[in-house]
């Protein structure tokens, strides 16, 4: 018989970023595996996925709660909502393992199970991260990096209730060279193309201070943002016009994201925290010299003496950083660099193998 796997987003439909697009990519490659009746359920309509009913973060019902200050933040009404919603498909699929990285909706399931006497296990992926502490009612856990799971031991985990899995990336799907995916992006083939993937935002992937320094590097620089708008993004936009900068603000599916990467000569992430940084691993193995802060998740997977690794809390930094990159030596064999540390350690095959032996382990107990 074949196992049950549901695989749930609240946030997938309701909008775009690697956080929810995991759960996607995960069902993606599982569905393809004889042993396994993989089911993807999104917070609106995405692809192949069953919606759940839900109260989506920037709907309007949320607006209005925002505007009369009975909430401050769409997200957790759009998880209990989905949570709530969620229990119809729960007692009709009878799934035998729950994934999920949304820890408001994990509790609304641990209630359901005991309420209604269900036996699914709850994997929890920590992607955010929320921390062992929170996460310690699930069943299983899983981390995106070693650093997170060493912490969580150390704080009294279980060692066969926790794995580090880091997340599927998205690995090139076109062999089209840089002066093509340059033209097919309208983008000026004689300046320097530096990309960065994130939502363009100024609390937490700090496009601000990409900003200010991207000016430092002089006019021959084109800042290819991909991401998708939030509030800061029209201030953003203005500093952006201020400053005089060539900035090219792109919203882009898995395909045409890959072209960015193929256009851009290096990547940059300024966040100064990731649960993992995925995006790290796709601008590596789309052969991509790469420059971030030091935080855990770039640790892990560019290695602590990564080239690419400097302080970017400080101003001046990412500006210096960019220089030293340019007279390091060509752009092109340092990406092949960055792109056999990605490919040794992020193997689709060796991470889904590795997911399946856990799943495996999980449904035997």
């Amino acid at each position: 018989m074949k196992k049950k796997l549901a695989f749930i987003s609240a946030g997938l439909g309701n909008i775009s970023r690697g956080f929810e697009i995991s759960a996607a990519t995960w069902v993606e490659e599982l569905k393809q595996l004889p042993q396994f009746d993989v089911r993807l359920f999104s917070g609106a309509k995405y692809q192949d996925a069953t919606p759940v009913w839900n109260l989506p973060r920037n709907g309007n019902v949320a607006k209005l709660l925002r505007k009369i200050n009975f909430i401050k933040d769409g997200c957790r009404l759009e998880r209990i909502t989905y949570g709530l919603g969620f229990l119809s498909h729960v007692l009709t699929y009878r799934p035998d393992v729950i994934w999920l990285q949304e820890g408001t909706i994990g509790d609304i399931l641990l209630s359901f199970r005991k309420v209604f006497g269900l036996s699914y296990k709850l994997v929890f992926c920590d992607g955010a991260p929320i921390g062992y502490h929170l996460a310690k009612q699930f069943d299983y856990l899983i981390f995106l990096h070693d650093y997170a799971r060493e912490e969580a031991l150390l704080a009294g985990a279980d060692l066969e209730k926790c794995i580090v899995i880091p997340h599927l990336s998205l690995f090139p799907t076109t062999e089209i060279d840089k002066t093509t995916a340059k033209a097919s992006l309208g983008l000026n083939p004689q300046k320097l193309v530096i990309i960065c993937v994130a939502a363009w935002n100024k609390h937490h992937k700090r496009v601000d201070y990409l900003l200010r320094e991207t000016a430092k590097l002089g006019p021959d620089v084109t800042l290819l943002l991909c991401g998708q708008e939030e509030k800061e993004s029209d201030e953003l936009k203005a500093e952006a016009a201020q400053l005089g900068l060539d900035v090219q603000w792109r919203t882009l599916n898995q395909k045409e994201l890959s072209v960015a990467y193929r256009a851009a000569d290096f990547f940059v992430l300024p966040s100064l925290h990731e649960g993992l940084g995925v995006v790290l691993i796709e601008a590596g193995a789309h052969s991509l010299p790469i420059i971030s802060h030091p935080h855990q998740g770039a640790r892990y997977i560019l290695g602590e003496n990564y080239f690419g690794l400097a302080d970017l809390s400080e101003e001046g930094n990412f500006a210096r950083q960019a220089q030293a990159l340019l007279q390091r030596g060509p752009l092109p064999e340092q990406g092949a660099e960055t792109f056999e540390i990605i490919d040794s350690k992020f193997n689709k095959k060796i991470l889904i193998e590795r997911f399946v032996k856990f799943i495996d382990m999980i449904c035997k107990k």
